[in-house]
């Protein structure tokens, strides 16, 4: 009998998958050195077939930061909105979601981070609308970990002399775990989670009440 035909792939599951080959791309040769006719190959797709997707590489650099971004502001949602109505279980989710989306994609991370914190150097040839979205959506980000911040000084639960010094500090322990951590240790990626929170809340001169 004949075997199956296989089932050929929706435009939108290509892009994401060039998306997600891409970012690995980057990670592992570097932007420059990774051309558009590699991360076609390593797709299975012609270049100009990679072309009907995206215009140019930026494009794709672009769509990779934008992914990460989207994730991760709605991983955190999610998770502040799971942990209820108390700043400190509020931070802890905020934290544990952090952990769990930049250790769930450690391979790529590194190399995301610097495109997100070093705006000019790697995305420098973005047109300035791109630019100004990458950190609208950094600042979702942060705003939503400042005004847990914010809502647990006015209850008395957290004491810290600068809310958005606080957020930055809690924000960069997570990001530079991906220099670091490894899945395969003995640490697992909730112990990780779980004493992130518990720093993160020290940080913010926070206690469990």
């Amino acid at each position: 009998m004949a075997q199956a035909r296989k089932r050929s792939r929706s435009a939108r599951e290509t892009k994401t998958l060039i998306i997600r080959e891409a970012a690995k791309l980057f990670a592992t040769r570097g932007y420059e050195r990774t051309s558009m006719g590699a991360i076609a190959s390593a797709i299975g797709i012609s270049a100009p077939a990679l072309y009907y997707h995206f215009d140019s590489k930026d494009e794709i650099l672009y769509a990779t930061l934008e992914n990460t971004l989207i994730q991760l502001n709605l991983m955190s949602a999610e998770g502040v909105t799971a942990a209820g109505a108390s700043p400190v279980a509020q931070l802890r989710g905020f934290v544990r979601a952090h952990v769990h989306h930049d250790v769930g994609n450690v391979d790529i991370m590194p190399m995301l981070n610097a495109g997100l914190y070093n705006v000019d150097q790697l995305v420098g040839g973005l047109p300035a609308a791109r630019r100004r979205k990458l950190i609208q959506m950094q600042r979702s980000f942060l705003d939503r970990l400042r005004d847990i911040l914010n809502a647990g000084e006015s209850e008395g639960v957290f004491a810290f002399e600068n809310g958005t010094t606080t957020a930055f500090a809690i924000i960069g322990i997570v990001d530079f775990a991906v220099y670091w951590f490894r899945t395969e240790g003995a640490l697992t990626v909730e112990d990780l989670a779980g004493q992130y929170g518990d720093l993160a809340v020290r940080m913010a001169g926070g206690r469990d009440a």
